[in-house]
C-alpha cells in the first residue's frame, strides 16, 4: 500500500499567493471560475495533496472521486514510464477499425474485473459519455425488439425508404428512459434529461420529457427511521410501477445510481434495488446502473450493486472516474451486433486503459476492498460519534466503505464547515444542498482517518460555540 510520508499543514491563506498568481494566467479556460487551489502534483504523495504554495492537505476530495490509489503511486508511475504507454499515448491506434495489439491485452485483463454477468464492454473517454452510449444501447435493443414484435425488421436499413427518410429528418422514436428524482448522470444532452439534482445543471437546455420516479432517500440512522424508510421505498416502487404501466412498451430502460452521489449522497436499501430490478424484468426493459462514482472499489466491493443481492445481473453498468476512462459493461442480450450502430472513433484511450487495468490489479493485489470496508466502517463510526457530540451542527452520517457523507443544517453552514476544515488541512467537498461529501483515496489509512476526525471535531466544536 502506498503510504503517506508528508507532514500536513496549511501555511498560507487558501488560495495562497502563488496559486492566485498561477490562476491569473488561466483565463482562457471557461472553467477558471471554479478554481479553489492549484495542485503541485510532483510533490503530492499518497493521500496528501500539496499545492503550489507548499500547503499539504489530507485529501478526502480526490477530485470528485477520480482518485483511487493516491498521488504518484509507484505501480502507475511504472506503467506511465513504459514504452507501451508512450506508444499508446502518441499513436492514433485506438480506432476499432485497426487497434494496436496491446488493446487486446488490456481487454483480456479487464475481463477479470467486469461485473458478474457482463459479457461485453464499450469504452469511451469519460463517465458521461458512458451514460450516453449506454442509453443508446438500451434504445437500440428496445427499438429492434419493438419492430420485430410488430412484424417488422430488426435492421432499420430494411425499413421502407420513406421511413428511413423520416428518421433522417428527426422523426425520432417515442421511447423513454425512466430516471429518479435527485439523480445526477452527467452534463451532456441525453444524460441531462436523466439528471434532476440541481436547477443550474439544466436551466435553458432542452430536455427529453422522460418520466421521473421518486427516489426514497433513506433517513439515518437506519434503525431510528426504519418504518419511515420502508414506507418511502414502498411508495417509490409503487410510483415506478405506475410509470412503467403508463408508458408500457415505450420504456427502453430504468437508469439509477446505487448511491445518488451528486444529489446529496442519498441511499436506498438493497431491497429497493431488488424491487426496481423485478419491475424492469416485468416491464421487459433494461436496468441500467450508473456506477461512474460508486464503482472501482470505493464502496468496499468492486461494484456497489454487488451488495444488493440482485436476482440476476443488471443489463448495463456504466463506469468512469476510478477506471481512468468511461464506458459501459453489458450483458450479452444488450450487445449491439449490427455494423455502424454503435461506433466511437477513439474506442477508449489505450494509454488510460492501461492505467485502468493496473489500478484494478493494485486494488486486488493490495487487498484494498477489504481495507476500504474495515477503515470505512471506522470512519463512519467516528462520524456517527461526532453527530452525537454536536447534534445542532452535524446529522445523518451515512456511507458504504469510503462513500461517506453527513449533513449540516443549512447550505451556508455546510460551506463554512468545509472552509474551516480546509484551513486546518482536511480537504472534503460538497454535495446536494447541505451535505459534506468525503471520497478519500482507497489507500487512506486508519491513522489518517483519525487525523481527519480530529480536525472535523475541532471544526464542529468551533461552530457550536
Amino acid at each position: 500500500m502506498n503510504s503517506n510520508v508528508l507532514t500536513r499543514g496549511v501555511l498560507t491563506e487558501v488560495p495562497g499567493p502563488r496559486a492566485r498568481e498561477v490562476m491569473a494566467t488561466g483565463t482562457l479556460d471557461m472553467q477558471s471560475i471554479y478554481r479553489l487551489l492549484v495542485v503541485d502534483d510532483a510533490k503530492s504523495q499518497g493521500s496528501s495533496l500539496v499545492d503550489v504554495d507548499g500547503n499539504v492537505y489530507l485529501d478526502l476530495f480526490s477530485h470528485f472521486a477520480l482518485g483511487c490509489l493516491g498521488y504518484n503511486h509507484p505501480r502507475l508511475l511504472a506503467v506511465a514510464r513504459s514504452d507501451e504507454f508512450v506508444r499508446g499515448s502518441i499513436n492514433p491506434t485506438s480506432s476499432p477499425f485497426c487497434p494496436a495489439s496491446s488493446w487486446f491485452d488490456v481487454l483480456e485483463g479487464l475481463k477479470a474485473y467486469a461485473p458478474k454477468g457482463m459479457q461485453r464492454i464499450f469504452c469511451v473517454d469519460a463517465g458521461t459519455e458512458g451514460i450516453e452510449n449506454a442509453l443508446k444501447a438500451a434504445f437500440i435493443v428496445h427499438g429492434e425488439r419493438r419492430r420485430v414484435a410488430a412484424g417488422g425488421p430488426a435492421n432499420p436499413l430494411e425499413l421502407p425508404a420513406e421511413e428511413q427518410e423520416a428518421i433522417l429528418a428527426n422523426a425520432g422514436s417515442d421511447a423513454v428512459i425512466v430516471s429518479f428524482s435527485g439523480a445526477f448522470h452527467g452534463r451532456t444532452m441525453g444524460s441531462l434529461s436523466c439528471t434532476h439534482s440541481k436547477t443550474i445543471h439544466k436551466a435553458d437546455i432542452p430536455a427529453f420529457r422522460w418520466p421521473i420516479a421518486p427516489f426514497p432517500a433513506n433517513r439515518f440512522p437506519l434503525a431510528r427511521y426504519a418504518d419511515e424508510n420502508a414506507a418511502r421505498e414502498a411508495e417509490a416502487l409503487s410510483a415506478l410501477e405506475q410509470i412503467l404501466d403508463e408508458y408500457g412498451p415505450r420504456v427502453a430502460g430504468v437508469l439509477v445510481e446505487p448511491v445518488q452521489s451528486e444529489g446529496g449522497d442519498r441511499h436506498a436499501s438493497a431491497e429497493f434495488f431488488r424491487g426496481v430490478q423485478a419491475l424492469c424484468k416485468k416491464a421487459g426493459c433494461a436496468l441500467i446502473l450508473d456506477e461512474v462514482q460508486t464503482g472501482g472499489g470505493i464502496s468496499g466491493t468492486m461494484w456497489t450493486h454487488e451488495q444488493f443481492g440482485l436476482e440476476h445481473a443488471p443489463n448495463l453498468v456504466v463506469f468512469g472516474k476510478k477506471l481512468q476512462m468511461g464506458g459501459f459493461f453489458a450483458t450479452d442480450d444488450y450487445t449491439i451486433r449490427q455494423f455502424g450502430r454503435m461506433y466511437q472513433t477513439r474506442n477508449g484511450d489505450r494509454a488510460r486503459a492501461m492505467l485502468a487495468l493496473e489500478t484494478l490489479r493494485v486494488v486486488e493485489e493490495e487487498g484494498l476492498l477489504a481495507h476500504v470496508r474495515e477503515v470505512g466502517a471506522h470512519f463512519l463510526a467516528g462520524l456517527e460519534a461526532l453527530a452525537e457530540r454536536y447534534p445542532t451542527i452535524l446529522s445523518e452520517p451515512r456511507g458504504k466503505g469510503f462513500l461517506l457523507a453527513l449533513d449540516l443544517p443549512t447550505t451556508a453552514q455546510r460551506d463554512d464547515f468545509l472552509k474551516r476544515a480546509l484551513r486546518r488541512g482536511v480537504f472534503a467537498t460538497y454535495t446536494g444542498s447541505r451535505s459534506v461529501r468525503m471520497r478519500p483515496h482507497l489507500i487512506l489509512s486508519r491513522d489518517e482517518v483519525d487525523e481527519a476526525l480530529g480536525v472535523l471535531d475541532a471544526v464542529a466544536r468551533e461552530m457550536a460555540g
